[in-house]
């Protein structure tokens, strides 16, 4: 888990998950209040790991039957949104 460059107070969990699912929203430390962005390369693996549902529900297909594929392909959604947390990183805007 990232923390605060300033102060060294870890991100919680929660709030990276709801910078990410809205859109990559910034935020903010909570014991300095440094503001922080998230890098580019960040968001790219974001889309990695949240957006399968296209392309293993319906371009793999590994079941004959598509509502399977579909879900299959939102249970790896939500387990991937569930573990970016891990994997994004942040920068300080004010520096």
């Amino acid at each position: 888990m990232q923390k605060c460059n300033k102060c060294k107070l870890p991100f919680k969990w929660s709030k990276i998950y709801n910078s990410v699912m809205w859109f990559y929203k910034p935020i903010q430390c909570e014991k300095c209040g440094a503001d922080y962005k998230i890098y580019f390369p960040s968001r790219l693996i974001g889309a990695f790991f949240v957006l399968p549902i296209p392309i293993f529900g319906l371009i793999l297909s590994p079941f004959d039957n598509e509502l399977i594929n579909i879900l299959t392909g939102i249970c790896i959604s939500f387990t991937g949104s569930l573990l970016i947390t891990f994997l994004v990183k942040y920068k300080n805007v004010n520096t």
